[in-house]
């Protein structure tokens, strides 16, 4: 498995949490397989989960951060991006950590995306605590033999059936707490994050791959917190709860930002490797 550097991603096995699926659609072809399906956190070498710093240079730590995700496709096209082609000495991770989400242009959610052959796909739904240094394995996967390019993600509202800590999302999207700082101005602050229901924004769409799956194949999922929040301004915060922290309501700046973050190109990413 071929991790950047600057992240750490632990595939370890909590338990499976089961997984969910139906019929490929029929005429596809290729042998039927079962794969492996984890997901991980990525993180800056030093820090602790759910720390890093914004392209708006404020220095976030997260107390709190959890987020309901799921369904998850494996598609045999790639992504629109992977025609662009990676700048001279930049690999797929560094193209993907510089993009700024705040560019209307790199939201995963709102191109057009013709994935063609589904290989592979887990219909159930998680409340994926992003903090979580070990990760969460989901168990197998159907699908079937050949090669697969790109991911569909689904950002849907928990279910009642969702697995993990569902409370943990006070019925959101995704729920946070955390505390920003710049030049002295400390901002504890909270809130989630709601997703209407329109087009495709519940969906990111052409998350890169590249794996010929078959058994025993784990695809890692890592989530990138440092994108939801990389262009908040967290000093337009306003109002507070009775906790003393500054509430990210549907209107301001920052919910803006981790509308477009948690729906950017740079928001996951995905690793994998041979379990055999």
């Amino acid at each position: 498995m071929n991790l950047d550097a600057r992240f750490a991603f632990a595939l370890l096995a909590l338990g499976s949490l089961g997984s969910a699926g139906c019929d490929l659609p029929s005429g596809t072809g290729g042998r039927a397989i079962e794969f492996e399906m984890r997901f991980g956190t990525a993180w800056r070498p030093g820090l602790p989960p759910g720390s890093f710093e914004t392209s708006t240079g404020w220095r976030v730590e997260l107390g709190e951060a959890t987020v309901a995700i799921g369904p998850v496709y494996v598609h045999e096209n790639p992504p629109p991006l992977a025609g662009l082609g990676a700048p001279r000495g930049k690999g797929l991770s560094d193209m993907l950590w510089d993009v700024l989400v705040s560019d209307a242009h790199a939201h995963a959610g709102d191109q057009h995306f013709d994935g063609g052959e589904v290989k592979g796909e887990w219909l159930g739904q998680l409340a994926f605590d992003v903090l979580d240094p070990g990760g969460v394995y989901i168990g197998p996967v159907p699908g079937t033999e050949g090669r697969a390019r790109s991911l569909s993600i689904r950002l849907d509202p928990p279910r009642a059936s969702i697995g993990g800590d569902g409370g943990a999302l006070r019925g959101h999207h995704a729920y946070v707490v955390g505390v920003a700082e710049k030049d002295g101005l400390v901002v504890p602050f909270e809130g989630g994050l709601d997703i209407e229901e329109e087009g495709t924004k519940r969906s990111v769409d052409g998350v890169p791959l590249d794996v010929s799956l078959g058994d025993g194949i784990v695809v890692g999922i890592v989530i990138h917190p440092s994108a939801w929040f990389d262009g908040a301004h967290f000093d337009r915060l306003t109002e507070k709860n009775a906790a003393g922290r500054f509430v990210i309501t549907p209107e301001s700046q920052v919910r803006t930002a981790w509308f477009l973050g948690a729906r950017g190109f740079s928001a996951f990413s995905a690793e994998t490797r041979d379990a055999r």
